[in-house]
């Protein structure tokens, strides 16, 4: 009688307890991880900017202090420019919202009463007729409560308002370390491989870097391009809500098609409330989109991202979802990291599969077209 009862080799066995400890670790420290991630991919993402510095006698501290402050006075100048016209558009969204949804109202009443007044009646839902200030009433009776309690417990709890100090204060000071020293640690992490693994580790991380720093960089660029597009076109036809509504699609653009179709949904719909009918206009929003969407697939991602990054929108869509659900905003900074790396592994891990005995024969894997080329995760 055989034994078929699948062992661990040693050195599986650790890679095994490894990331099991790994993962543990940060879903019980996820709260308090925040500042700690965006800081270190803020230095993961500046750190060749600290060593160009550093080849010309500019010391690693001197030069992460300086990439620091150019990267705050930046987002200072862009907050400083922004802000507040996206703040008086959020304000004026606030205040429109009740005369919009009675307008809305209205009209489904005047084309679709009989429809809507027959569904109530089967839902037993009574009939709420008013105009924006019933709408706005119930608006508050409704929003308000929630806001409080929200409110309440941000209060209470602490552990938000710290976060969010923490963002502020540490993530400067934990990117300044990690810059600084950064070739030290990354000496120091190969130093800890074990050393028959080491070169295998070695080349597979030299792959997720080259994939995760092209698309990190490269999606950085695209997606503040297309930002700019947006806001700037939609703002010049004098749409309302035009800024909020283009930063927003530029924004959630690194996954393909999501933000120029929310964005065309989004912007649409508010065409037609504001220019209705004039056509022109709203075939103009519409066609913003439509060129941006052009634009960002056929001219910006393949000349600035590049083509060795080949992660599906699904997969990127799943990454999103699953991050954020198990490690909240925290998540949602790696998915993109972390789909890119999970992305390398399997497509590596299925390469050596179709040339493993495992597969077939020895040498079966030249006869398959799927066995000579990257699968696209």
């Amino acid at each position: 009688m055989t034994d078929d009862t699948i062992r661990l080799s040693p050195h599986a066995a650790f890679w095994v307890l490894f990331f099991s400890i790994a993962l543990m670790a940060l879903l019980l420290f996820s709260e308090i991880l925040l500042p700690f991630v965006a800081g270190f991919i803020l230095a993961y993402l500046f750190h060749p900017f600290v060593d160009r510095m550093s080849l010309f006698g500019i010391g690693r501290g001197a030069a992460a202090f300086a990439v620091i402050a150019a990267i705050g006075l930046t987002i200072a100048a862009v907050a400083a420019l922004i802000v507040p016209p996206l703040v008086d558009e959020l304000v004026q969204l606030v205040q429109d919202l009740p005369g919009n949804i009675h307008r809305a109202r209205a009209y489904l009443n005047e084309h679709y009463g009989h429809y809507l007044r027959g569904l109530q009646q089967s839902l037993g839902a009574p009939e709420r007729p008013g105009g924006p200030e019933a709408v706005q009433q119930q608006l508050t009776q409704q929003v308000a409560p929630w806001l409080m309690a929200q409110l309440q417990s941000l209060l209470q709890g602490g552990l938000a308002l710290f976060n969010s100090l923490a963002l502020i204060v540490l993530t400067p000071v934990v990117t300044f370390f990690l810059l600084r020293d950064w070739n030290k640690m990354i000496v120091a992490a190969e130093a800890l491989l074990p050393r028959k693994d080491a070169p295998a580790i070695a080349d597979l991380a030299r792959e997720i870097n080259k994939t995760i720093a092209g698309y990190l960089r490269g999606t950085l660029i695209v997606l503040l391009i297309v930002s700019a597009f947006y806001m700037i076109s939609l703002g010049l036809i004098g749409l309302h809500y035009g800024l909020l509504i283009g930063l927003g699609a530029g924004l959630v653009s690194f996954v393909p098609y999501l933000g120029s179709t929310s964005g065309f949904l989004v912007s649409g719909g508010v065409a037609l409330a504001q220019f209705w009918p004039d056509y022109s206009k709203i075939a103009l929003v519409c066609a913003i989109f439509v060129f941006g969407q052009l634009m960002e697939g056929n001219v910006l991602t393949p000349n600035i991202v590049g083509n060795q990054v080949r992660l599906h929108p699904v997969w990127m869509l799943f990454a999103l979802v699953a991050s954020g659900y198990l490690l909240g905003f925290t998540g949602l900074l790696i998915s993109v990291p972390l789909a890119a790396a999970i992305g390398v592994i399997v497509r590596r891990a299925i390469w050596h599969y179709y040339h493993s005995p495992m597969y077939g024969q020895a040498g079966s894997a030249g006869s398959n077209p799927a066995a000579n080329r990257e699968p696209a995760v």
